[in-house]
């Protein structure tokens, strides 16, 4: 029989497999397969509402293979007046014995929080406070035959930025991204929101390398998030944003 390795562990298995039997992860990119284990046991998972005021938080219990969010009284964890959340805007599964999530309502989006660098891709979306941004190319200039620039202002050499996104899909302010470093904050940086309290003084570090940019959370007390755009797996105590709602993962593995 013809055998293949698991990306995430190396564990030899079956050409046919669609998760390691050794580790659950999926054996090929793309979208993660719901499975059941017949390895380990599942951990207990916990979904937990963070209030910022500290009032009382609810939490959910999943007790069954997957756990809906959303703003419908179908929704296993409902997340009802808040319209920026969608009737069903995120599953929660399980993928072998890891737990997953995807974000299955679009619109606003499902938005993770960074635990450590991450590259962001163009067309990608950044949450820090109040703010929603999305990085966009910015094309070259304009040359003409002898290597002179056709037309416009004298091209800086920016080749990345960030665009605000306002509530209804509105374009707000759009901010150049230079080579190296550029620090987001609400007091220092290289771009800064001023009047966002919920923007930390020193907040994300985005780093472009030519083409490419990496995000980077320095501290920051409310955490920099980044949208799903596809099934990821989850770990204990991940924050996610939806809408206005904070809810973090609680995992338990059995003993």
């Amino acid at each position: 029989m013809a055998t293949t390795f698991c990306p995430r562990c190396d564990t030899e298995n079956p050409d046919d497999a669609s998760i390691c039997q050794s580790c659950g992860a999926p054996m090929r990119s793309g979208t993660l397969v719901m499975a059941v284990s017949q390895i380990a046991p599942r951990p207990q998972v916990s979904i937990r509402v963070v209030r910022a005021d500290g009032g009382p938080e609810s939490v959910v219990r999943m007790n069954r293979d997957t756990l809906v969010c959303g703003q419908t009284p179908q929704a296993d964890l409902r997340l009802p007046d808040d319209p920026f959340v969608m009737p069903e805007q995120a599953r929660f599964f399980f993928s072998g014995v890891r737990l997953a999530v995807e974000d299955v309502g679009g619109a606003n989006g499902v938005f993770v929080r960074l635990r450590q660098e991450r590259e962001l891709p163009t067309g990608g979306e950044l949450r820090l406070g109040r703010q929603r941004l999305v990085l966009e190319p910015i094309p070259a200039a304009t040359v003409g035959p002898g290597g002179a620039q056709i037309w416009g202002s004298p091209d800086a050499g920016y080749r990345l930025r960030l665009v605000q996104l306002l509530e209804g899909g509105m374009r707000g302010g759009a901010y150049p991204l230079k080579e190296g470093d550029n620090l987001l904050g609400r007091e220092q940086g290289d771009i800064t929101f001023p009047t966002d309290g919920f923007v930390s003084g020193r907040h994300a570090v985005l780093t472009v390398r030519k083409d490419q940019l990496t995000v980077r959370d320095v501290g920051s007390s409310n955490g920099t998030f980044i949208r799903l755009t596809g099934p990821t797996f989850v770990d204990n105590g991940d924050h996610f944003l939806m809408g206005r709602q904070l809810l973090r993962v609680e995992i338990q593995a059995l003993v």
